[in-house]
């Protein structure tokens, strides 16, 4: 029994502290998805060091020596462990962001997250051979089970109602019960004097493996972890990279391990394959136009997509893994696949792609390698020395499927790259880093005459062509907008010489209303976007105002601008730092509406562009200016067709604004009974009742 909780605890702390942890950093990195998709490379790497110790302790030593090093790594790791959370928050950050990441995960979890990720694959070896043998597989599905219910379990139990401070010390906590129960193993094992059995040890290792069979555990593995990362992070092109959206798809990948390594006989090829076939067109569709459809579509054709592909990597895994012994050994190399998938999306897709990539790539890899996998399976049964006539109308059926797998993905490829030729026709520049793709794109067509910035799938600014020195901005800042009107009303008195702190660069459209003697400093997260706005459009350049461009999260930087005695005392100050379609969490807490607070001035405003196609951000807004004792004014600008339909919120006590019959005349009637009072604090947010879908 103590075989099984240990390994039912181990592998819920291993999934539980990931969301956990990783929403601690999520704001310190500027919210961005690829915070995730770091963590999730630390995460893999650790399990394969975990398990390549245990492979190594297993290979040198016996089952009571292994316990005794087992046990004693974890009483260091105890003194290691992250007790509250100002232990992770504190680590000095430095270097590259991928980086800076690594080294807060590393010094925050990394010995005890290592010792954790070798203790399923130690406590069936040890399992199999107290018990001569038996099939350790039993415990593998116990892991799996804690792993899927830690996941599910953070949104929906712990997320809700604990504060991040109480989920660290909690974890930290479990954590002592783990090592309480590997000590239970280990005096179980000293008085039942269950020493180790060479004969034992040999029979179950010994199966010779083929080193295809090897690099087909590599590649399969490393294959689900690719569809996994790379539909986390289409997922969260236009939506805020919040735990939920994280854990569904992880959740979805843990699934099709428990099921297709199950007894059920789930995995059916004849039935997966061509319903992955079809899938994969459907991947075409969302990948080009995804962000037209409303986000809970989007989440189920994902999550449809990654179920159905990892059933069939797991599924071929399933079918290849060894029936005895060599757990150890599969279990590294299953390892070893995912930290490489990790790492091409992290790392190799960043510097090889100027473009996401990585999801069509992961598509076509599963109809090749599902490919691969066919033919060696039908090889495999040929040299079976019981070769039956059953097994020759399998092999028909193999070859079958393998071609039918081939010819779509043939299909499928040049359906690829004549779709994505023609969406890149318009491209004049385009570049990647960590916060994501930027893609600069001039538009003539029809009506349109236009260069605009792309971030993912989203505009994030455009400017006419001819490009022009006395440019007017347009888009989400043209003028009848929220924000044009209330710069226009607070420039309107000849003697005042407006202070304006603008949170998110974009195009830098807003600094063609500035006027001599202004002063307008832009917060932007991404160089590249900076970059790309002096580079490709004229509106910094030409603008009259005084213009200071600060680069780094804005929340880190005003937080240290305070920390310094400088207060900014911003006439405006503006919050348009959109990431994909959203503004990142950590921008609309209370925490940070307090901040902002303290950086305006007595009559200061704030300006908040909250035009979004999935959520519904006023609901926050409203809680926040309850909270903040500050009047709320709401400007809703339809497109007619011709430009986005614009919502800016405007937060202020300054009577000049509140009292302006031109504004008053302009806003949008404002029904605050209608709308529910959302709070949002740093930690906690949830996406579920601001979803237009559901209101």
């Amino acid at each position: 029994m103590q075989y099984f909780i240990s390994v039912f605890i181990s592998a819920f702390l291993v999934f539980q502290i990931q969301p956990i942890i990783s929403k601690v950093l999520l704001p310190l990195f500027g919210g961005g998805a690829s915070v995730w998709t770091t963590c999730m490379l630390f995460f893999q790497f650790f399990l394969l060091v975990g398990y390549l110790y245990s492979y190594v302790l297993t290979k040198i030593m016996r089952v009571r020596n292994q316990i005794v090093v087992h046990l004693s790594c974890l009483i260091f790791s105890l003194f290691l462990l992250p007790i509250d959370i100002a232990d992770i928050q504190n680590i000095p950050i430095s270097g590259q962001p991928t980086w800076a990441v690594l080294k807060v995960l590393f010094f925050s979890l990394g010995f005890p997250y290592l010792i954790l990720s070798a203790n399923t694959p130690l406590l069936q070896h040890w399992f199999s051979s107290e018990t001569n043998g038996a099939n350790p597989y039993r415990l593998y599905a116990i892991s799996n089970v804690g792993s899927f219910l830690a996941l599910i379990s953070y949104p929906v139990v712990i997320e809700p109602f604990l504060s991040l401070e109480l989920q660290v010390k909690l974890w930290s906590s479990i954590y002592w019960l783990f090592f309480i129960f590997i000590g239970w193993i280990f005096f179980t094992v000293v008085k039942q004097n269950n020493k180790y059995n060479p004969s034992v040890s040999e029979n179950i290792s010994s199966p010779t493996l083929s080193y295809f069979r090897l690099i087909l555990w590599f590649m399969l593995s490393g294959l689900g972890v690719i569809l996994l990362v790379s539909t986390t992070n289409a997922l969260t092109q236009n939506v805020p990279p919040v735990p939920f959206l994280w854990l569904a798809p992880l959740s979805i990948y843990l699934v099709t391990y428990v099921l297709a390594f199950s007894n059920l006989s789930i995995y059916v090829r004849s039935i997966w394959l061509p319903f992955f076939m079809l899938l994969s067109f459907v991947a075409l569709l969302i990948y080009f136009i995804g962000g037209q459809f409303d986000i809970l579509t989007q989440l189920l054709i994902y999550l449809l997509i990654l179920f159905c592909g990892c059933m069939i990597c797991h599924g071929e895994l399933n079918s290849l893994k060894p029936q005895q012994g060599n757990t150890t050994l599969f279990y590294l190399i299953l390892s070893a696949g995912g930290v490489c998938g990790s790492f091409l999306v992290s790392f190799t897709a960043k510097s090889l792609f100027d473009e996401f990539l990585e999801f069509p790539l992961a598509i076509f890899g599963v109809l090749v390698l599902t490919t691969v996998s066919l033919w060696w399976s039908k090889k495999d049964k040929r040299i079976d020395i019981d070769f039956s006539q059953a097994d020759a109308i399998a092999n028909k059926h193999l070859s079958i499927l393998a071609l039918g797998s081939a010819c779509v993905g043939g299909v499928w490829l040049l359906s690829f790259v004549s779709l994505n030729n023609q969406y890149k026709q318009y491209d004049i520049a385009k570049a990647r880093n960590f916060y994501g793709i930027l893609t600069v794109k001039d538009i003539t067509q029809g009506e349109i005459n236009e260069r605009r910035l792309v971030d993912g799938t989203t505009s994030h600014g455009s400017q006419y062509l001819p490009l022009s020195n006395t440019a007017i901005p347009t888009s989400y800042y043209r003028p009848g907008t929220g924000v044009q009107l209330v710069i226009e009303e607070l420039s309107s008195d000849s003697h005042n010489q407006l202070h304006v702190g603008i949170i998110g660069l974009g195009v830098g459209a807003l600094a063609a209303y500035g006027q001599a003697g202004d002063h307008y400093t832009f917060y932007e997260l991404n160089p590249l976007v900076s970059t790309f706005a002096n580079r490709y459009f004229t509106y910094l350049r030409d603008t009259k105002a005084k213009v200071d461009i600060k680069l780094g999260d804005a929340r880190v930087t005003l937080q240290k601008e305070l920390e310094l005695g400088q207060k900014n005392e911003f006439d405006l100050l503006i919050i348009d730092a959109f990431s994909g379609d959203l503004i990142p969490t950590h921008l609309m807490t209370y925490e940070a509406f307090l901040l902002y607070q303290q950086h305006i001035n007595t009559h200061g405003t704030l300006a908040l562009h909250i035009s979004n196609r999935h959520l519904s951000l006023l609901p926050v807004i409203l809680q926040h200016s309850k909270s903040l004792n500050m009047q709320i004014m709401l400007f809703d600008t339809p497109g007619d067709g011709k430009e986005h339909d614009t919502q800016w919120v405007i937060m202020t006590n300054n009577k000049r604004l509140t009292q302006s019959v031109q504004l008053l005349y302009q806003q949008t009637s404002l029904d605050k009974g209608i709308h529910p009072e959302v709070l949002w604090t740093d930690d906690y947010s949830s996406l579920l009742p601001i979803l237009k879908v559901l209101n």
